[in-house]
């Protein structure tokens, strides 16, 4: 019975022991390790990082460029469009000007101006007329 209960106690004691050893070492194992898997992954994560971040910058400068083209482009084609229309209106209104004028032209070319320079003769005429007529009617 003493070789139980002192297989026991033995048992006990190194129980004890063991238990108290790893208690404390496997927070210093774990922890070095834990700071150490920490350091070598945010490493590895920072480099990643980094690298995506200046890939993300590289394809956002890109896209402004081309974004920056395209509106350049497109306000050309505004510009342009707009000069060609003013151009079509401009001529439009000079066309339409000297059409007007030719027609004139061709009307005056079609009256008479001997008849205009007698019809006015004919005019002054009876003026004069009616003038000794009126003069004659109320003495003057």
């Amino acid at each position: 019975m003493k070789k139980i209960i002192g297989t026991i106690v033995l048992f006990a004691v190194l129980l004890s022991a063991s238990t108290i050893y790893a208690s404390g070492l496997p927070q210093n194992t774990l922890s070095k390790w834990y700071g150490q898997s920490f350091e070598k992954e945010s490493g590895s994560k920072r480099e990643f990082v980094s690298s995506d971040i200046e890939n993300t910058f590289e394809e956002v400068n890109t896209f402004l460029l081309e974004t920056l083209e395209s509106f350049q482009s497109s306000i050309a084609g505004i510009i342009d469009n707009q000069i060609k229309e003013s151009k079509a209106g401009i001529e439009g209104y000079q066309q339409d000007t000297k059409s007007q004028l030719d027609q004139s032209v061709a009307e005056l070319k079609k009256v008479n101006l001997e008849d205009y320079v007698d019809n006015e003769k004919i005019e002054n005429k009876i003026d004069q007329d009616i003038e000794e007529v009126l003069i004659e009617v109320f003495g003057n």
